[in-house]
């Protein structure tokens, strides 16, 4: 919930600047000559960071967090839902690899990080509604 207020807000241009010296394994010269180098302290505006590791964690909670009742069928469908996503990530990655060039397939590739969170809890939230509606209406005869 947090990550995706701040997704709003930084889509609104109202973001922070949270500017602060971090280790830098390499840091790219190619926008910013003062903090070029490998192995380095560098100053950095870490709120792109902060707002990608809430993204990712907090989408990676929600696929794997234990449901209250957890059976074998709930494991296939989250098994399943993990193996969907890949095959379709991987599928439109395949495809643009064909028709998308230059810097283009760069902004590509980072969407399908994060469009690979978004599939996997949409396929398995899916599933597993289709699954207890079914489930719930055997229960009822």
């Amino acid at each position: 919930m947090i990550a995706l207020v701040l997704i709003i807000l930084q889509f609104n241009e109202i973001s922070l600047q949270l500017n602060m010296k971090v280790f830098a394994i390499v840091s790219d010269p190619f926008l910013d000559s003062e903090n070029n180098g490998n192995f380095r302290w560098a100053e950095q505006d870490m709120y792109n960071e902060i707002l990608d590791f809430l993204f990712f964690t907090s989408g990676i909670v929600l696929a794997f967090s234990k449901e209250k009742i957890e059976d074998e069928m709930i494991g296939l469908i989250r098994y399943k839902s993990l193996t969907y996503a890949t095959y379709f990530i991987f599928s439109l990655l395949i495809i643009s690899e064909f028709l998308i060039y230059g810097m283009s397939y760069g902004y590509v590739i980072m969407f399908f990080f994060y469009a690979f969170i978004l599939f996997l809890n949409i396929f398995y939230y899916t599933k597993l509604f289709i699954y207890k509606k079914q489930f719930s209406h055997e229960n009822e005869d």
